[in-house]
């Protein structure tokens, strides 16, 4: 927004001193005022600034518009509103002060090349799909070095994107993006990668290391990490003598706080590697529609922490054994109700940047990608994301119900993939299609609900 804009806000307000506090509110502003009557509601800029102006009271609410997605923190940089020796109102807990508000904010840079990278690899996937069932060999195509580079291309952004949330994060609080780009980059680093690829067991320290870096490249524990590691910074920089500053609180992080990482999550990592097959292989044998029920609720939060990675194994395992996978349909399942929760917060967004968002995001995620439903729409409000893992469960139910299974193993977990589910002689695609509805339509349905009943709350 330019300054002109700004002026006119200011004079609207009566003027800089006139502002006692600003607070935000997802896609809202709001001046509170000293004096109601010290305010020039004939100031003609104001018609022409793209927002939505709403007085009631001592309060003066905007509602952002796209280049006033920044307004607050313009304010805040003018030190509007931060009277000295004068106490700050108190203002009520929002969903940005939660942990799902604040893994949002770091995806949300995040999503251009998220999401240019996701339409790439829908194309590429719609041109193996008619490469599969077209009546000409076309193979050559498949298996030529412009392919290739395309599909690693489409790929790239998903590998990167430990070093992506690190740089993100550190950026959102402020500290060392360099340090922070290195730790989310560590489990690329070749020497990690033969070190944890399986082949023995590793140890840290006497600490036994998990055999699963992608785990530790989760988006969660790298946010933790980097969160941990500006923490330090600052404690150090403040702490420490001129000659050291730049350089003792980098030194630190590599020497303690990394390591210190790697201690605590490898005996968590060791123990899921451990516990999980089975509990999933018990539940699956024992009570196959609650296993189906609750991987499809909880599928989501697996994704977040890098629990997913271990389900892989045991999908090949299915296949191998019984021809077919209870697990695969879940998967999908998830990623239709990511998308129905995307699209219904989409409808109810006023702001024209974010509903473009959440609707491009619905359709990535219908067709394999959920990342930027599931990060930058859905998590920015919490009752989108529980209506999200609520959907999936419904839809688990159903696919539990009616035992639907899918006999090959895909890649994408979209619904270019419906054929992975056609068995001759039986209903499974049909009983797919339903389930696939119904998560939709639960997750979209309460979503939709529960948005509009907090702004009548409001």
């Amino acid at each position: 927004m330019n300054d002109k804009q700004i002026e006119a806000l200011l004079k609207l307000a009566g003027g800089k001193e006139n502002i006692r506090h600003v607070q935000r509110d997802l896609d809202t502003t709001t001046l509170i005022l000293r004096d109601r009557n010290r305010m020039d509601i004939s100031v003609s800029d104001v018609l022409d600034l793209g927002a939505n102006i709403r007085i009631t009271s001592d309060y003066c609410s905007i509602t952002h518009e796209d280049e006033f997605s920044q307004l607050y923190n313009t304010l805040q940089g003018m030190g509007v509103g931060k009277a000295e020796g004068e106490k700050q109102p108190q203002t009520r807990r929002t969903n940005k002060k939660s942990l799902l508000y604040f893994i949002s904010d770091v995806f949300m840079p995040l999503m251009p090349a998220l999401l240019g990278a996701a339409v790439l690899k829908i194309v590429l996937a719609i041109i193996t799909l008619f490469n599969v069932y077209s009546s000409t060999d076309s193979s050559s195509l498949m298996d030529s070095q412009t392919f290739l580079i395309f599909k690693s291309i489409g790929d790239s952004v998903n590998y990167l994107l430990p070093i992506l949330v690190a740089i993100s994060t550190a950026y959102r609080l402020k500290s060392n993006i360099y340090v922070a780009a290195a730790i989310g980059g560590l489990m690329f680093y070749p020497q990690m990668t033969a070190l944890l690829s399986g082949e023995e067991d590793v140890h840290f320290i006497g600490v036994p290391i998990v055999s699963q870096a992608v785990f530790f490249s989760a988006a969660i524990w790298v946010i933790f990490t980097i969160c941990a590691a500006s923490y330090l910074e600052r404690v150090v920089e403040r702490i420490s003598p001129r000659a050291f500053k730049g350089i003792l609180a980098p030194l630190l992080t590599f020497l303690i706080l990394v390591p210190l990482v790697l201690i605590i999550l490898g005996p968590i990592g060791t123990w899921i590697d451990q516990q999980l097959p089975d509990v999933v292989d018990s539940l699956l044998n024992d009570a196959p529609i609650v296993a189906i029920m609750l991987l499809g609720a909880v599928y989501s939060l697996m994704m977040i922490t890098g629990l997913h990675y271990w389900l892989l194994p045991m999908i090949i395992n299915e296949l191998m054994v019984n021809g077919f996978s209870l697990m695969i349909p879940v998967m999908l399942v998830v990623f239709v109700a990511q998308a129905g929760a995307s699209l219904a917060t989409g409808l109810r967004s006023k702001q024209r940047e974010f509903r473009k968002l959440a609707f491009w995001a619905a359709g990535t995620a219908l067709l394999g990608t959920p990342e930027p439903a599931m990060y930058a729409v859905n998590m920015r409000k919490r009752t989108s994301f529980y209506s999200a893992l609520l959907g999936g469960a419904a839809g688990g139910l159903y696919f539990g119900l009616l035992s639907v299974k899918a006999v090959a193993l895909g890649g994408y977990g979209s619904l270019l993939e419906i054929p992975l589910f056609m068995e001759v002689g039986s209903l499974n695609l049909l009983h797919v299609c339903v389930g696939l509805i119904i998560s939709f339509c639960v997750s979209g349905v309460f979503t939709y609900w529960m948005i509009g009943k907090r702004r009548k709350q409001r």
